[in-house]
């Protein structure tokens, strides 16, 4: 049985990646120059292309056309890091844009994921995480006052949030919770890919002295970082 058209054009591009011809960041031909190069229509192409982008391989940029990704970068899914340490681990150069920096009532779901009142205040701030200039991360997180009063005194492009809370607090219970996430059109610019595309997000709750002091909520463009942990189990 024949392989469907769009599988056809689809195993070409990955064979195009595969032996270098296509490199990362080259954009590959526009939909029109491609079906006319198979003889096809361009709503086969396109969907040889949305598998392309669904699988992380490519990335559509609005205006500009399709473009091959560079291959996942593996960020750590258990152990708790900071995301500029980790770009440096995996040779980038980071980079952080403070979006937010206030004191401010927390909507409800955030109060009631730090066990607060109705009434409590939090600190809040969101970066914008980059790599080699390469958006990667939306970092949001919130803190409570009492235990971190300075909190508004940091300047987090240059000091990360993550050596500051360290440094006033200790980890005693951590939770991690990952989830897909569909973004907004407002994060998807942010991170510079197409609202349909797919992110993940880690949320981690941590508490001290009893308390829940910090919820940190970090989104990952999916396309082009994956989350992995390596360990040793423990044996009896």
């Amino acid at each position: 049985m024949a392989q469907p058209r769009y599988l056809q054009i689809k195993q070409d591009l990955l064979n195009k990646i595969q032996s270098g011809k296509l490199k990362p960041d080259d954009r590959i031909p526009s939909e029109h120059k491609l079906a006319d190069h198979f003889s096809v229509s361009r709503l086969t192409v396109q969907r040889a292309i949305r598998e392309l982008v669904s699988e992380g391989l490519m990335r559509r940029t609005q205006g500009s056309g399709t473009f091959v990704n560079h291959a996942p970068q593996h960020f750590s899914l258990i152990e708790v890091r900071d995301v500029g340490e980790e770009i440096r681990r995996l040779g980038g150069k980071p980079h952080s844009e403070v979006l937010l920096h206030r004191r401010t009532k927390p909507p409800a779901e955030v109060a009631e994921l730090l066990e607060l009142t109705d009434t409590a205040q939090v600190f809040h701030v969101t970066l914008l995480q980059s790599m080699d200039d390469v958006p990667v991360a939306h970092e949001e997180r919130y803190a409570i006052p009492e235990v971190y009063p300075d909190f508004l005194e940091q300047d987090f492009s240059k000091r990360s949030v993550f050596e500051y809370l360290a440094a006033r607090s200790v980890l005693e219970e951590i939770e991690n919770v990952v989830m897909a996430v569909k973004v907004d059109k407002r994060l998807a610019g942010l991170l510079e890919i197409e609202p349909d595309e797919p992110c993940v997000r880690v949320q981690r709750r941590n508490w001290y002295r009893g308390e829940c002091v910090t919820l940190t909520q970090i989104t990952y463009a999916g396309s082009r970082q994956a989350l992995a942990s390596r360990y040793k189990p423990y044996q009896r």
